[in-house]
């Protein structure tokens, strides 16, 4: 990769430059076409390149100022998912075989089949806006490349390496973010950079980065990665909780709760001090968010009780969709976002039962090999394993509140992390093939 690094080197100098003599000429979409090209290159070059600097903008990085709901992200995604396609017609690439391949397909034809249905019923349109249902399409075949793409790109130990500290750095940039957007907003709930979606998704997201960094420090053995770890999820916890976002602080419990319990029982206890520290430690405005949780306090932005505003929206929208279509649902994005707080509800009026069983056979198959991935492997990808874990857990149960599994960015870090782990049970099986290999031939000489 060394000769690869210094030809994108050069060439993104070389954009560097032109880009500063040709912004205001041409304007910042010709200037962002240009870099999309030199990342294309890379892309050709070697898949990596252009990936590790997807994981930051992913993470760091508004949405875009134009007509079309379109993230730096895509940007950089759409040369690489060609380069990559590219390469898989030539035969250069595999699609690799995961666990998680049928119901990832599963679920891309469901929701195929949800927009060609809601766009025949007339209650969900086509057009490529904000939150259509072919944004929402598009976006789940977009996670579904980046998915198999990492798998594809990480080819040894080193590479995986990389890439979990790159995805750490994110975090706690993400985590800074935060604490800086936090002091200057005069006690205003943090909402990230813009593209985000607000304060809710914004606190899931980093439910899925506390789970990552919190088990590579629970698996790390080195004093040095663990104190880097522990440096890392401050911020991201400070920026957490002043997100003010409940169904966030359920589902970090629900993250920790899982990671605890599958990584040592010893540390149950801990955990329970730490939780009940946490009222004495944590600001007022904080602990009287949390406590609403329990009380049912009305928000305060718009002065509803969430419970009763969940359970009017589930006793209108069940009847209908099971009367209506129940097998297949009303189409994707066939209610405006937001109006169903509830991640199986909104599944089930989108998809049908259906769908909803296909996205539950997703999150099973993930719970399942993640939790396999954990008992198998070493080292830093046992705590990717075990943050894979504890995020579909927390996920899983903020979903109960919310619709992680439809937000942008939270799908994105999630299946970054998800190929991951795929990417280290790969190069584990690789090591073993390997091993077998010496032993053969050791035997036979």
């Amino acid at each position: 990769m060394k000769r690869a690094n210094a030809i994108v080197a050069i060439v993104g100098t070389a954009l560097a430059l032109l880009a500063g003599l040709a912004a205001q000429s041409i304007g910042v979409i010709a200037v962002a076409g240009l870099i999309g090209l030199g990342l294309a290159a890379a892309a050709f070059i070697d898949l990596r390149i252009t990936l590790l600097a997807i994981v930051p903008a992913m993470v760091l990085l508004p949405e875009l100022p134009l007509a079309l709901p379109l993230r730096t992200e895509d940007l950089l995604l759409a040369p690489l998912a060609a380069a990559w396609l590219t390469r898989l017609a030539l035969g250069l690439e595999s699609l690799p075989r995961t666990p998680l391949n049928r119901p990832l397909f599963a679920v891309v034809i469901v929701e195929l089949a949800a927009v060609l249905w809601g766009a025949y019923r007339g209650t969900a349109g086509i057009s490529p806006v904000l939150y259509s249902a072919t944004f929402f399409l598009l976006k789940t075949v977009e996670v579904t490349l980046m998915y198999f793409i990492v798998i594809s790109a990480i080819r040894s130990e080193r590479d995986l390496r990389l890439f979990t500290y790159v995805f750490c750095a994110a975090a706690a940039a993400l985590g800074v973010w935060g604490m800086f957007e936090h002091s200057a907003g005069a006690g205003d709930a943090i909402t990230g950079p813009a593209g985000h979606g607000g304060y809710s998704l914004l606190g899931l997201t980093f439910v899925v980065l506390l789970a990552v960094l919190a088990s590579l420090f629970l698996t790390q053995r080195s004093r040095l990665p663990r104190t880097l770890m522990l440096l890392a999820s401050a911020p991201v916890v400070y920026s957490l909780l002043f997100t003010f976002s409940r169904q966030s602080y359920v589902g970090a419990a629900a993250a920790i709760a899982a990671m605890v319990w599958v990584r040592s029982r010893r540390l149950i206890i801990p955990a329970l001090l730490l939780a009940l520290a946490l009222p004495v430690v944590a600001p007022e405005v904080v602990e009287e968010r949390a406590e609403s949780i329990v009380t049912n306090a009305p928000d305060p932005l718009t002065g509803t009780q969430p419970y009763a505003t969940r359970m009017n929206a589930l006793r209108e929208r069940l009847p209908e969709v099971l009367y209506e279509s129940p097998l297949v649902g009303l189409g994707l994005a066939a209610l405006p976002p937001g109006f169903l707080d509830n991640q199986y509800l909104l599944t089930l009026y989108y998809t049908g039962i259906i769908g909803l069983v296909v996205f539950m056979w997703l999150l099973w198959s993930a719970l399942r090999t993640s939790y396999s991935a954990y008992g198998s492997l070493e080292g830093e990808s046992r705590g990717l394993a075990l943050a894979w874990l504890a995020a579909t857990v927390g996920l899983a149960v903020a979903g109960l509140a919310g619709s992680p599994f439809v937000a942008v960015r939270v799908r994105q870090v999630y299946w970054l992390l998800a190929a991951l782990v795929i990417a280290a049970l790969h190069l584990a099986a690789k090591r073993r093939a390997a091993g077998v290999e010496r032993e053969v031939e050791e035997g036979s000489t």
